[in-house]
C-alpha cells in the first residue's frame, strides 16, 4: 500500500513539473513545433497525408494526435504542447510497470521506483515532456513495445488453460506488439533503428536462454513480420517521393565515410555522444532543447549511471540486464554516428532504459551498504544509510532541474530568441489590436512558409486573417488593399528606401536583455507612387515596373544597390509549386555583364517570398552588388529576371501577344567611372 501511493505521488508530481507554466516556458514557438500544429490545423481542415514533408519530413503520427487534441481544445499552443505533456507522464507509468516486471527478485520494488524518480525528476525527459515534437510520442511506445515483448519470452508457470490456447494468449500478445511497432515507426527516424532490439535480444536468448529463445522467438518474428506489414505502405509513398524524408542526409556524410574506410568521423562522434551523458560541456549544444554542453546526468547522478552500466555489464547473463543494456545501446544509435547536437531528439527511444540505469546502479549500492553494515556491525541500517542518500540525491536532482529548466534555461535571452518570443508578442498584440480584415505585415529574419509564417498561423486567433511576410531590411511589399500594419521587430531594421511609405506608430518594449528586445509597429503613409515606366511582363505573374540605382555612375569597389519595384498579376503563374511547402519558390536576379557577356557582379535574392504574394500587391526588391575594385571604367549592361529556386528555370518574359521573347530583361545601365 506503501509504494502504492509512493508511486502516485511520483505520477503527480511528474504532471505537475510538466503543465506548470506550459505556454509560457518553452518561451516560444520553434519552427518545428509550429509546423506541426500548421499540419494538424490541415488536418483539421480535411487535408489528410500519409507522411508531412514539412520539418524535412516528418512521420504523421504525431500530428494526427495534436488534430486530435486541437479538435477537442482549440488550435492555439497548449493543445499542440499537451500531447507530450500526457505521454511524458504515460511513460513513466510503463516504465515502472516493465521494471517491476524485468527486475521481480526487487521485492522492495526499489528499481522501479528510483526509476520512475528519475524520469520524472531529470532535465531531458521533463524538456521532452513540453516540447511540441514528435520524438517527445516515442519513448512511451517504445517502453510498452519492449514490456509486450517481454511478456512474450519470459518463462511463466502455466500460461495456457483448458480456456486459453497457445495461439490465443500468442495472438493477444502480437497484434499490439506489432501495432506498437508500427506506431513507433510512423512517429519518428530513430524508430528505423530502435526495433532491433528485439531480433537482437533473440539472439542473445539463443546463445544463453534457450528455453526463453524456443518460447518467444515465434511470436515475436511473428509481430515484427506483422509490423513491416503495416508499416509497408509508408515506406512505398517515401521511395516514390523521396523529398518528404531529406533529414536522411544528416547521416550520409559519416556513413559514406565509413565505407570509404575512413572511421574517424565515427569513432569521433561516438565519443562525444556517449560523453554527452556525464561531462559537462559535452551534452547537447542545440540551445532549444539543452543549456549548451549540460550532461543527461549532473553531478553525482552521472556516478550512478556508470555504476548501474558497470552492474548490468556484470549481470549481463540475467537476461533482464541484457535488455536494458541492449535496448540503452541500439536506441543510441542515431547520436553515435551524427554526435551529441540534438540526440536529445534523436535519443529519445533510449529514455527509459537510460533512466533505468542510475537506479540500478542505487539499488546495487542500497544493497552493498546493507551487507557492508549487517557484516561489520551486524545492523540491517546500510540499507536506509543508501535509501535516504538515494532520496538526497533525487531531491537535489530535482532542485537542479528546476533551477536549470524553469530558471537557468527558460528565461535565457538566447533561448527567448530561438523560440521566437519577439514574433509571439508581435502576434500577441494583433490578437489584441490588429484591425479586423486588414492585412498584417510581418517583417521577420525567416519569412519562409515553413518557418516564422508556420509560428504565427499557430498563435493568431484569426486564422483568417490576411498576412504577409518579408524581411524589410532589403524588401518590401504594398498590399493590393491600401490600408495595413507593419510589424517590423529590431532584428530586421527598415531599409531607409522604404521609410518614406511608412508612418510610426508605436514601439513596443519586450526585455531589454532580449537579443530582439523591441518591435516597432507602422502604418502606411498616405504619399505619392514614385512614377512607374513601361512594365516588362514575367510569363502574366509579375510586372517589373521600376527600377532605379543609388548612385550612378558608381566607382570601382562601390557597393550600388538596385532597386526594382513588381506588380504581382497572377501568383499562380510565378513559378511551379514544390514540396516540401507545395508553394512557389522563385528568386530575382541581378547580374551586372562585362562588355565580354561575363559576370562582373550579381546578387540572387528574394526578401518577400513569393509563397505569400497576392493579385495587386506591388513586391520591391533591393539588390546590392560588390563592384571589384579593378572594375575597368565604362557603362556596362544590366539584366535582371526570375528563376524556380529548385529547378533553375528561369521565368519567361511575354510580349502583348503571350509569346515568348526572351528569360531575362534588360535595364538602366551602370556607369563605372574612373577612381580618379
Amino acid at each position: 500500500m506503501k509504494t502504492r501511493w509512493l508511486i502516485l505521488s511520483v505520477f503527480l508530481l511528474a504532471f505537475a513539473l510538466r503543465v506548470y507554466r506550459l505556454a509560457e516556458i518553452p518561451p516560444g514557438l520553434t519552427h518545428d513545433e509550429a509546423n506541426h500544429g500548421v499540419e494538424a490545423m490541415e488536418v483539421l481542415a480535411g487535408e489528410l497525408r500519409y507522411y508531412f514533408p514539412r520539418n524535412y519530413g516528418s512521420e504523421p503520427l504525431y500530428s494526427y494526435l495534436v488534430a486530435l487534441t486541437m479538435w477537442g481544445g482549440g488550435e492555439h499552443l497548449l493543445p499542440l504542447r499537451l500531447v507530450n505533456v500526457w505521454f511524458g507522464v504515460l511513460v513513466i507509468a510503463a516504465a515502472y510497470r516493465l521494471t517491476l516486471d524485468l527486475f521481480t527478485q526487487d521485492r522492495r520494488h526499489l528499481i522501479p521506483l528510483f526509476a520512475a524518480a528519475t524520469l520524472t525528476l531529470t532535465f531531458w525527459p521533463l524538456a521532452a515532456s513540453r516540447e511540441a515534437l514528435r520524438a517527445g510520442v516515442l519513448p512511451f511506445l517504445t517502453t510498452m513495445a519492449v514490456l509486450l515483448f517481454w511478456r512474450m519470452v519470459r518463462p511463466e508457470n502455466s500460461p495456457f488453460t483448458p480456456h486459453v490456447s497457445r495461439i490465443t494468449y500468442h495472438a493477444s500478445r502480437i497484434t499490439p506488439f506489432a501495432l506498437l511497432i508500427a506506431l513507433m515507426l510512423h512517429t519518428y527516424l530513430a524508430a528505423r533503428v530502435v526495433w532491433l532490439v528485439f531480433p537482437v535480444f533473440l539472439v542473445y536468448l539463443f546463445l544463453w536462454h534457450r528455453p526463453w529463445f524456443w518460447r518467444g522467438w515465434q511470436p515475436t518474428v511473428a509481430g515484427l513480420l506483422l509490423a513491416g506489414l503495416l508499416v509497408g505502405p509508408m515506406f512505398h509513398y517515401l521511395q516514390a517521393h523521396p523529398y518528404a524524408q531529406t533529414r536522411l542526409d544528416m547521416l550520409g556524410s559519416t556513413l559514406q565515410r565509413v565505407r570509404e574506410g575512413d572511421l574517424w568521423p565515427l569513432l569521433r562522434n561516438s565519443g562525444q555522444a556517449a560523453a554527452a551523458f556525464i561531462l559537462p560541456g559535452y551534452g547537447d549544444q542545440f540551445l532549444a532543447y539543452n543549456i549548451p554542453g549540460r550532461p543527461v546526468f549532473v553531478g553525482v547522478m552521472g556516478l550512478f549511471f556508470l555504476l548501474g552500466i558497470g552492474v548490468s555489464l556484470w549481470q549481463w547473463r540475467q537476461p533482464a540486464y541484457a535488455l536494458i543494456l541492449l535496448w540503452a545501446l541500439i536506441g543510441i544509435l542515431p547520436s553515435l554516428i551524427t554526435g551529441p547536437t540534438a540526440n536529445t531528439t534523436r535519443n529519445l527511444a533510449a529514455l527509459t532504459p537510460l533512466m533505468v540505469l542510475p537506479a540500478i546502479g542505487l539499488v546495487w549500492l542500497m544493497a552493498w551498504g546493507e551487507e557492508k553494515f549487517r557484516a561489520e556491525r551486524g545492523e540491517r541500517r546500510g540499507a536506509m544509510v543508501v535509501v535516504g542518500l538515494a532520496v538526497v540525491v533525487l531531491l537535489f536532482s530535482g532542485a537542479r532541474t528546476w533551477q536549470d529548466y524553469f530558471i537557468r534555461w527558460g528565461e535565457d535571452p538566447d533561448v527567448r530568441a530561438a523560440y521566437q518570443v519577439n514574433l509571439g508578442q508581435a502576434v500577441a498584440w494583433v490578437n489584441e489590436n490588429g484591425a479586423a480584415g486588414h492585412p498584417i505585415i510581418f517583417s521577420t529574419v525567416y519569412p519562409g512558409p515553413a518557418h516564422d509564417p508556420s509560428i504565427a498561423q499557430v498563435l493568431l486567433a484569426n486564422k483568417t486573417r490576411p498576412t504577409r511576410w518579408l524581411d524589410a531590411r532589403l524588401g518590401f511589399i504594398f498590399p493590393g488593399d491600401a490600408a495595413a500594419t507593419l510589424i517590423i521587430p529590431s532584428s530586421t531594421p527598415l531599409h531607409p528606401t522604404f521609410a518614406p511609405y511608412l508612418l510610426p506608430q508605436a514601439k513596443i518594449d519586450l526585455r531589454p536583455d532580449d537579443l530582439d528586445p523591441f518591435f516597432t509597429r507602422y502604418t502606411l503613409a498616405d504619399v505619392s507612387w514614385p512614377e512607374f515606366s513601361t512594365p516588362i511582363n514575367f510569363n502574366g505573374a509579375v510586372k517589373l515596373i521600376r527600377t532605379t540605382w543609388s548612385h550612378n555612375p558608381a566607382r570601382p569597389g562601390d557597393v550600388v544597390e538596385l532597386i526594382t519595384w513588381w506588380q504581382v498579376v497572377d501568383p499562380a503563374r510565378v513559378g511551379p509549386i514544390v514540396p516540401p511547402s507545395f508553394t512557389t519558390e522563385v528568386v530575382f536576379f541581378t547580374q551586372i555583364l562585362r562588355p565580354d557577356n561575363l559576370i562582373l557582379a550579381q546578387q540572387d535574392r528574394l526578401d518577400v517570398p513569393s509563397w505569400g504574394w497576392q493579385m495587386g500587391d506591388i513586391v520591391v526588391q533591393i539588390h546590392q552588388l560588390h563592384l571589384p575594385g579593378d572594375a575597368a571604367a565604362g557603362e556596362y549592361q544590366v539584366i535582371v529576371g526570375i528563376y524556380d529556386a529548385t529547378s533553375w528555370q528561369r521565368t519567361p518574359v511575354i510580349n502583348s501577344n503571350g509569346l515568348i521573347i526572351d528569360d531575362k530583361t534588360s535595364i538602366t545601365p551602370l556607369i563605372i567611372s574612373s577612381d580618379h
